[in-house]
């Protein structure tokens, strides 16, 4: 399989960014609510930072202690809301156990207009009538990787594994609105896979998808994340195994994780334009 340079997309999209925030003299700050000390979180909490500041960016650090009520964390975001200067809100999931059965109250109490992650109820609602405003940052990169390899999506035939509300659910939405005959299975059994155009990997175990599971001449995007190691990761392909098949492949590490964060700078950069210029 021919190996997707997601770095290499990411690096494309980001300069891009930058480039135009500094001819338009864009300076957007991103406000970061972290619940906790998850050290996987901060890890994506600061590559997400340096990028910010990259492309021309502020970010501001609102850190909470994992024991934060419900009500704290709710009435500080409804404050970040009425900060004028803040223009994009980002909650860092996931939250501590305790926080999860509030999950969508949580989200609901960010400004659908700084939700530059698209997760908020009323953002993806919109996704599914004509006006989409912020779109999750996972499914415009899965979407960004599958527009560059194939050329026409009308009629091909995509299977997501998985069901998660930031990379499957919305990316079939979009899908299917190009043409896309979707098929979603929440879960990677040992059942046949059916032969398509376009695979995404998003449920499943480590190195478990394999070359006799997917037809020649195929997409595959993973978007698995998995610890091998204290120091090594890998995704649900197996890429060796697929090394001898005709087709391309978005590995892990390497792939969606860059393109999602170079996705984020995007949306960023739009909510500063509607929120401080009204032009977009």
């Amino acid at each position: 399989m021919q190996i997707i340079d997601g770095l290499g997309i990411a690096r494309e999209i980001r300069e891009r960014i930058k480039a135009e925030n500094l001819e338009n003299n864009i300076k957007p700050r991103l406000a970061v609510v972290v619940v906790g000390d998850d050290k996987e979180s901060l890890v994506y909490v600061g590559l997400k930072e340096k990028a910010v500041e990259y492309t021309g960016g502020e970010v501001e650090h609102v850190i909470f202690p994992s024991n934060v009520t419900r009500d704290e964390l709710v009435n500080r975001i409804k404050e970040l809301n009425e900060d004028s200067s803040i223009d994009g809100i980002l909650l860092q999931l996931p939250l501590p156990e305790d926080l999860n059965p509030f999950l969508e109250e949580i989200l609901s109490a960010i400004s659908p207009h700084k939700d530059v992650d698209g997760f908020t109820p009323h953002n993806r609602g919109l996704l599914m009538g004509e006006k989409p405003s912020f779109t999750s940052c996972a499914a415009l990169a899965a979407l960004e990787v599958i527009e560059r390899n194939i050329i026409s999506l009308q009629g091909k035939k995509a299977t997501l594994i998985g069901d998660s509300f930031d990379l499957i659910l919305p990316l079939s939405v979009m899908l299917v609105r190009k043409g896309v005959n979707v098929d979603v299975i929440p879960e990677l059994d040992k059942r046949e896979l059916e032969a398509s155009d376009i695979f995404v990997f998003e449920k499943g175990d480590p190195l478990s998808v394999t070359g006799e599971m997917i037809n020649e001449g195929a997409l595959v995007i993973d978007a698995g994340f998995h610890w091998l190691s204290y120091d090594k990761i890998c995704g649900n392909v197996h890429n060796e195994n697929l090394k001898e098949k005709d087709g391309f492949l978005l590995p892990v590490p390497g792939g969606l994780g860059p393109i999602l964060i170079s996705k984020l700078l995007q949306n960023l950069q739009l909510a500063y334009r509607r929120n401080r210029l009204n032009n977009a």
